[in-house]
């Protein structure tokens, strides 16, 4: 007797088990689907993302309140969703990956992120900031801004990660930020902190995603324990 051929494939499945089960996105995740996942991106842009690269989009705005002078970039991690949302929380690390910061401790804990103290240092110049960091599990996103209550060297800086699920081992991330500086802060050091930089520090923060955060920028030393 033939055994139909839709009966052989269930068989197999049952077989298999969780070897063919299908993969969905964490709980909240949002996946590349969303209209907002690919935004202000040329087909163009998403081959060279496939490819490994990091698109820089300057000036897209993220809410039009924060519109103004944003710089956004959009890159894929060869990283599970849930793996990258985990690692980011440990917003203190970021010592380990970010070119010119070289100190970085938590001031204050909160039960939706915390409040960091980054120490900033580029040739002779030193850029102190206190930036409280909010952690969005329900949507898998991150926004920071400066502490007012802190006398910052920089007078803005707001900022947002969103991840979105694309597969079990791959996410979408956009990335958007806003600096503006006061004085004292040599234009060169601005140029480097707010475009020259950005790429290699987006670079190294891939790596350390896609690492699952064993990976540390060149010459990376940790800073003593603070007494």
């Amino acid at each position: 007797m033939k055994i139909p051929g839709f009966a052989v494939l269930w068989s197999a499945v049952i077989l298999m088990g969780p070897a063919l089960a299908f993969s969905a996105p964490p709980p909240g995740a949002p996946t590349e689907k969303d209209p907002a996942a690919y935004k202000g991106l040329s087909a163009q842009d998403i081959e060279r993302m496939k490819k490994g690269e990091i698109v820089i989009v300057k000036d897209l705005g993220f809410g039009e309140d924060t519109s103004k002078g944003m710089i956004q970039a959009a890159l894929i991690l060869n990283a599970p969703i849930d793996k990258i949302f985990a690692l980011q929380t440990q917003d203190w690390r970021q010592t380990e990956y970010v070119p010119y910061l070289n100190e970085m401790f938590v001031v204050q804990k909160f039960p939706d992120g915390n409040l960091d103290e980054e120490h900033i240092k580029i040739l002779f110049v030193n850029i102190n900031i206190r930036v409280r960091w909010y952690h969005h599990p329900e949507n898998f996103s991150f926004n920071w801004n400066l502490d007012p209550a802190f006398k910052n060297d920089l007078k803005r800086l707001d900022g947002f990660w969103k991840f979105y699920y694309i597969d079990d081992n791959h996410t979408l991330a956009r990335y958007g930020t806003v600096t503006e500086f006061g004085f004292g802060i040599p234009t060169w050091a601005q140029d480097f902190l707010t475009r020259r930089d950005l790429p290699e520090a987006l670079h190294n923060n891939k790596l350390w995603y896609e690492s699952n955060g064993s990976w540390r920028k060149p010459g990376y030393k940790p800073a003593p324990a603070r007494k």
